[in-house]
């Protein structure tokens, strides 16, 4: 039987929601903030592929790790967020950057816009259950080339493992695995980069990656589950001077394409 990905993708963005509370926000900013201290060449690539008179759309802008280096090398650049939380630090940090950034405060599914040369999501999709409306919206907004990027997850994880075992299936959320074969069969033919860089998870003890491990789960209690996954950790960490390291390495990957060599089906 032919596998759904646009289903799955559906069903882990219902399992997994991404509102913009408080905790998610904060969680946000420090994760944006460690990533923004290394290099990204997910988005030096966007960079080198754009020139000077392009006009590009910023879907999901958060913080704007994104919008304002981009902002550096196009003509203009729009951001849309829907968080007004987000939006505060987005215009906190653009005071003092590029001038040619405009911001407009919705959701993608709603956002009223006309056409840019260039559009990119970088990991604000995955609280979209609908991935084909929303990448088909990107496509009729877009003129020359569609990018999104978003976590790779590792084939041997420790998550996919228990995810697996509890669930049946190695994805735990919504990522570019799902979304590449997802794009395939809607007749996009995505072009796919990925990055060296791997990051991984460290936590000081064996409780803390127990929790994390519940959380990343969905499970809010035993379930039956939990001597599985304290077995499983012990198994599979690492102990280094550091703490327990988490062998996953997470990376992320840039799927991109033209609107107009897609098949709309």
């Amino acid at each position: 039987m032919e596998t759904d990905w646009l289903k799955i993708w559906r069903e882990l963005v219902s399992a997994n929601p991404h509102a913009p509370n408080s905790e998610a926000i904060k969680r946000y900013k420090t994760h944006a903030l460690k990533k923004g201290q290394r290099s990204d060449p997910l988005l030096d690539f966007v960079i080198r592929s754009i020139d000077g008179e392009a006009t590009v759309l910023d879907i999901g802008a958060g913080s704007g790790r994104w919008t304002i280096p981009l902002a550096g090398k196009a003509k203009s650049v729009t951001a849309v967020e829907p968080s007004a939380e987000m939006l505060e630090v987005l215009r906190d940090n653009i005071k003092s950057g590029p001038e040619n950034i405009r911001i407009i405060q919705s959701s993608w599914e709603e956002a009223v816009v006309e056409a840019f040369d260039i559009s990119v999501c970088a990991h604000a999709m995955y609280s979209s259950p609908d991935l084909a409306s929303f990448v088909r919206k990107m496509e009729q907004h877009t003129r020359q080339t569609c990018y999104l990027a978003m976590r790779l997850l590792p084939v041997d994880g420790v998550i996919s493992e228990l995810h697996k075992s509890i669930y049946g299936s190695p994805h735990d959320s919504a990522n570019a695995v799902i979304a590449y074969n997802a794009l395939y069969s809607m007749g996009i033919y995505a072009n796919v980069l990925v990055e060296n860089d791997i990051y991984r998870w460290i936590n000081k003890t064996l409780e803390e990656a127990f929790i994390r491990a519940k959380r990343h789960l969905r499970l809010e209690s035993d379930n039956g589950y939990d001597k599985l996954i304290q077995d499983t950790l012990n198994r599979r960490l690492i102990l280094s001077d550091k703490g327990y390291v988490w062998p996953d390495g997470m990376r992320s990957a840039l799927l991109y394409w033209s609107p107009t060599t897609s098949k709309q089906i």
